[in-house]
């Protein structure tokens, strides 16, 4: 119930899977005060079992690299461990105090200030004279017969809504407040966990497929984000770059060189970025790495990261769909890109429609061999231009079959279901 110790041993996916989907499901209705039409399995949300234990700490690990996923889960769960704390029988409870006791004396980091206060408290509640005092049937919602005190920052919620005293920097904990002190001493556990294991729980994921792929299942339904289909990453973004159409190229090429993007050329890489795979907590970091360092001299925008951080991290929200009206937006189409030249400076467009033959030639380049792109130069015209990304495509892919490319999207995803 206070799952400190993660389980050991082995679990087939489709396990692992209802495990998670049952536990979320669950915690979904039970915030919205619908417990009670829960249709799952409540073999997976057994108290202490194994499957319990799975489902929880598979998502603390998935919720620890997601800032909008950690936001959802961890109100979610601290409103289960709250109420089953409500409906606790006294058996039950004893064996939650002595529980919380034994693991956090196994742990070698016992002597940090959260898990020395759960000592201490659950070392109070448990005493015999106290334990029968908390599960009396008079023992009133005022009662402050036994006292014990924790260091306020560890009880922040109940500090701000003035639910206990404070003295000398520490909140006075009457034993009425038994229920209340517990579950927010489990909420900044909880947290501080999840800050814990942030750093190694990336690495984890990106390098464990069953755990990326309920990662990718569990954003799509829980914010009904249905954008996931390629796997760029900033962690690999350089090397999958040489998937990314001609257009793209060219606006990752310039980020890289001069760390700024004028509107429309962020606008639509952004865009192509988020369908291609990229998850909001890369997109960030990724733009932030971007922005953060100094724009070169050509740069069209003068922004930087430091100056407008909130205005940022706001904009690339709300292209996921996270703010504002919240509308689902779709990378752009080839049409739109042809037909969206904003001014002389504007660094995007269509590479085979508005770039001079040398700039198109550099940029061909990358991919292919000299001779080849005066070949394709002589065949192509920028007045069909999308044919012309067709043929560069084929010659890529050695593919003679007929292609029609409508988007850099559908180009990148083509593009890999090839390799």
């Amino acid at each position: 119930m206070f799952y400190i110790i993660t389980p050991t041993g082995q679990v087939s996916l489709h396990v692992l899977e209802k495990c998670v989907f049952a536990r979320l499901e669950y915690l979904h209705l039970l915030h919205e005060g619908k417990a009670h039409e829960f249709g799952g399995n409540f073999e997976y949300l057994l108290e202490n079992s194994v499957y319990d234990r799975i489902g929880h700490f598979t998502l603390r690990l998935l919720s620890s690299v997601s800032e909008d996923l950690c936001n959802y889960w961890i109100v979610r769960e601290i409103l289960l461990f709250q109420t089953r704390l409500n409906y606790i029988l006294p058996r039950q409870l004893r064996r939650l105090f002595r529980n919380i006791l034994y693991q956090l004396r196994l742990l070698t980091d016992n002597e940090k200030l959260i898990n020395k206060t759960l000592i201490d408290v659950c070392s109070l509640f448990s005493k015999s004279s106290v334990f029968k005092h908390l599960i009396s049937k008079d023992h009133s919602k005022a009662c402050n017969l036994f006292v014990t005190k924790v260091r306020y920052e560890l009880v922040p919620d109940l500090i701000k809504r003035r639910k206990l005293d404070l003295n000398a920097g520490y909140a006075i904990v009457h034993c009425s407040k038994w229920k209340s002190t517990l579950t927010s001493l489990f909420s900044t556990y909880i947290t501080k966990e999840l800050a814990c294991i942030k750093s190694k729980a990336q690495y984890t994921i990106n390098h464990d497929t069953r755990l990326d792929y309920l990662y990718h299942k569990i954003h799509c339904k829980i914010f009904q984000v249905n954008h996931v289909y390629g796997h760029i990453t900033r962690e690999n973004i350089d090397i999958e770059m040489k998937y990314f159409p001609p257009c793209m190229q060219h606006l990752h090429t310039k980020l890289r060189s001069t760390h700024r993007l004028s509107h429309y050329a962020r606008l639509y890489y952004s865009l192509f970025l988020k369908d291609g795979g990229m998850h909001l907590e890369d997109a960030v970091n990724y733009w932030k790495e971007e922005y953060s360092k100094p724009h070169s001299c050509s740069s069209v925008c003068l922004h930087n990261w430091q100056s407008n951080e909130r205005k940022f991290i706001y904009s690339i929200r709300h292209l996921y769909g996270l703010e504002g009206s919240q509308k689902n937006y779709k990378s752009p189409t080839c049409n739109s890109i042809c037909m969206n030249i904003s001014s002389p400076m504007y660094e995007g467009g269509c590479p085979f429609k508005h770039f001079d033959m040398n700039t198109l030639k550099n940029l061909l380049c990358l991919s292919l061999s000299d001779n080849k792109v005066t070949g394709l130069l002589q065949t192509i015209s920028s007045d069909n231009p999308q044919a012309a990304c067709a043929e560069f495509f084929k010659m890529l892919n050695q593919n003679r079959n007929d292609i029609v490319i409508n988007s850099p999207l559908q180009y990148y995803l083509t593009m890999i279901n090839q390799m």
